[in-house]
């Protein structure tokens, strides 16, 4: 059974509980019957060469502040899948890329937070896999998971399709689009649905790149899930605005 790779924008942690758009789509984005495990790589695991969670029972991180009680409260408690993280490592190392094992680290907001909308009775395994140093080694991560998606394993790359956080925090949830991020989706949308990955890949001469994206951790998710999908042309599942700067864009990949 084949399963086509996700890419998810996470927005702020209270998508999980807020009545959003963005929250009711990711909700309504069920796993696929038969999903034998998840693979999260998430804007918020940095780590070179490569490091894949091995822990049987990964912990919930709180990797934010400020969002109440009940988000500080909250656990995601699936199972981590070792035996498949551990397999993971042998083909990573066998894709040439320098690949090692984490058994320590738990779960971060870009993980949990989406499958606690997705998938909340929490039973099929989650891990993650980190988030490697370059746009070039993004892609080349998605290009070598992308076999899993005929294992049953689902491909999720968790950031943000825009991330101007100086723009959003002061934002109104329901504020109308900042135009920068307005220029920057309306670049990047229609490259995704034609597959156009070579310009893709250049993204930093798209407009206001720097400033939707003035670090990269949040869009090399995008190029990983893409690569899985194998560069085939994306199809959005959901596009709507969190607080003015933040594009809550769910695109599938067909593997």
């Amino acid at each position: 059974m084949l399963i086509d790779p996700l890419f998810i924008s996470h927005g702020a942690p209270d998508v999980l509980v807020r009545d959003t758009p963005a929250h009711h789509a990711l909700a309504s984005l069920t796993l696929t019957p038969g999903t034998r495990a998840v693979l999260v790589v998430s804007a918020h695991w940095e780590a070179d060469p490569v490091r894949v969670q091995t822990a049987p029972a990964p912990s919930t991180i709180h990797d934010f502040s400020g969002f109440g009680p009940e988000l500080a409260r909250a656990v995601y408690d699936a199972p981590g899948a070792p035996d498949l993280a551990a397999a993971v490592i042998e083909r990573l190392k066998a894709a040439g890329l320098a690949a090692g094992a984490e058994p320590q680290r738990g779960r971060d907001h870009g993980a949990w937070i989406p499958l606690a909308l997705m998938h909340p009775d929490a039973r099929i395994p989650v891990f993650q896999v980190s988030l490697p140093a370059s746009d070039d080694a993004a892609i080349a991560l998605g290009k070598a998971l992308a076999p899993l998606s005929r294992d049953r394993v689902q491909i999720i790359g968790s950031g943000a399709l825009t991330h101007a956080l100086g723009a959003a925090l002061p934002a109104a949830e329901d504020a109308p689009a900042h135009p920068d991020a307005l220029a920057f989706a309306d670049w990047i949308r229609p490259r995704l649905a034609s597959g156009d990955t070579d310009t893709i890949a250049g993204w930093r001469s798209a407009p206001a790149a720097r400033f939707n994206h003035p670090t990269p951790e949040h869009f090399r998710p995008l190029l990983v899930a893409m690569a899985a999908g194998g560069g085939q042309a994306g199809t959005c599942l959901h596009k709507s605005w969190s607080r003015s700067a933040l594009a809550m864009d769910i695109w599938r990949f067909a593997a």
